[in-house]
């Protein structure tokens, strides 16, 4: 008797078991907003910008020489929120035509990574 129980027990969970994983989902899903999205492709160019800009022979000297490892400086603008890559993206921008090999955006970069490593 107590056997019939347990066998029942057994058929009965699997049962529930059963008819619970063929009960029917729904997905939810939502709209993603222009802005959503021309935001994200804006925070994605901007770190690439300064990724880029740390990819220069001269940059990843001048972090040598303030003893700043370049791969780690990779990875905090690789951890940086989209907001602080964007400031650091623009500062970047407004250096003057031809500064691109110059030693004060060269100095200007470093410091604001310096900072933002220290942070």
């Amino acid at each position: 008797m107590k056997r019939t129980g347990i066998k029942g027990l057994i058929v009965l969970i699997g049962l529930a078991l059963s008819l619970g994983a063929m009960a029917p989902t729904t997905a939810l899903a939502g709209v993603i907003g222009t802005s959503d999205v021309i935001s994200e492709r804006q925070a994605a160019s901007d770190r690439d910008r300064v990724q880029e800009a740390l990819q220069r022979e001269d940059v990843q000297q001048a972090l040598t020489d303030y003893g700043v490892d370049p791969a780690q400086a990779k990875e905090r603008v690789a951890a940086l929120s989209d907001e602080e890559a964007r400031e650091l993206a623009e500062r970047i921008e407004q250096q003057p035509a031809g500064a691109g090999v110059s030693i004060g955006a060269t100095t200007i970069l470093l410091l604001v990574i310096i900072w933002l490593l220290v942070r």
